[in-house]
């Protein structure tokens, strides 16, 4: 059975921040972020792929190629706004919230000692938009990004993905001691694409696309209501949705089980956690996969639930297994801006008991 800490609960809530300032020290860190996250500039999906695939299996492909294509529609307003500074209030705060989990998480991996564990953490998410990447960009932090496309553009200016990229490690040396030091890096595994993927001459490639361009585009193909047209507008992104079969061998299906196998592959490594937020675990494919990696006793996954009322949901998900732990609050929604708060505090307690530490 999971765990619960209800964080109104002040020692509770003090017994969770002590046990999760020991394990992000030592084990193998990973995070699942959920379109929860991109929450309030995006509505999070709930059940909109279930949705999807519903239609799919009851032979109503038109209505399910409508409701694809109404859907990245907000996907695609956000993106083309992402590099003029707008001013919005959702954006403003989506955005920030990346930028403190991304600086918190630096703050965890600089602090790491590099002979007891590698200075990397592992993002994996579901969500298409680009807030991680623009977010990385902004805080301008001496951290790698390992996204899975090699820095080496090709002549169209975009850049080729290989799974080989994920996982390495950069090191700085010293010209006259001799020293080694590890540059942190961050792996951000995107298990169902992203906007920003394109596939080109048989090969995924990131490329960002002109995406105001994308939107009129969209305006235009909405008045007219051509399902031809709309099918092939949908067929431009290189993101994972519910479809038929005929599709299992494409190379972006390819790309997605790739992706797969790597999720599966840390979660069985020794001493893991995972710590997922904005996640419901609705997708029957990564509830699955989870579930199986849970037969590992040194793994530990870490939910915030957002509110009160979906505890049930993730107990009777996790009902038989004693290495999750759920954290819930009856007062209040736990979303990102509050998972930044709780992951902050427990920095500060990390870094009180060093300087403890140090003056005994």
């Amino acid at each position: 059975m999971a765990k619960l800490y209800n964080i109104d609960d002040t020692t509770k809530k003090g017994e969770f921040k002590e046990t999760f300032c020991k394990a992000i020290q030592s084990v193998n860190l990973n995070f699942f972020i959920g379109s929860g996250c991109s929450d309030p500039a995006l509505a999070p999906l709930c059940n909109i792929e279930n949705e999807i695939q519903e239609k799919i299996n009851n032979g109503k492909d038109e209505e399910a190629q409508k409701q694809i294509f109404e859907f990245l529609k907000s996907f695609i307003e956000v993106s083309a706004i992402i590099n003029d500074k707008p001013t919005y209030t959702e954006f403003n705060i989506t955005l920030e919230n990346y930028k403190v989990f991304l600086l918190n998480l630096s703050q965890v991996l600089f602090e790491r000692e590099v002979n007891i564990l590698p200075k990397q953490a592992t993002i994996f998410s579901t969500n298409y938009d680009l807030f991680i990447k623009k977010a990385f960009e902004d805080i301008k932090a001496n951290v790698k990004l390992n996204d899975g496309f090699s820095r080496s553009s090709l002549l169209s200016g975009c850049f080729r993905f290989s799974t080989t990229e994920f996982f390495n490690s950069t090191f700085n040396n010293g010209n006259i001691y001799n020293y080694r030091v590890q540059i942190p890096s961050i792996n951000l595994i995107k298990l169902h694409g992203s906007l920003s993927w394109q596939i080109k001459d048989d090969e995924i490639t990131f490329c960002v696309s002109n995406f105001k361009n994308l939107l009129i585009e969209w305006e235009k193909i909405n008045e007219d209501k051509n399902i031809a047209d709309i099918k092939k507008f949908n067929q431009k992104f290189s993101i994972i949705l519910p479809e038929n079969d005929k599709f299992k061998d494409t190379l972006l299906k390819q790309t997605h089980y790739d992706l797969f196998r790597i999720y599966a592959n840390e979660l069985d490594k020794e001493n893991t956690i995972l710590i997922s937020t904005g996640f419901s675990f609705e997708d029957q494919h990564i509830l699955n996969i989870t579930r199986r990696a849970l037969r590992n006793p040194t793994l530990k996954i870490i939910i915030f639930c957002y509110e009160k009322k979906r505890l049930k949901d993730y107990e009777q998900k996790f009902t038989l297994f004693s290495n999750v732990e759920i954290v819930y609050s009856e007062s209040e929604i736990i979303d990102f801006a509050k998972f930044n708060l709780i992951m902050g505090e427990v920095l500060s307690l990390k870094d009180n008991v060093i300087k403890s530490d140090n003056h005994e």
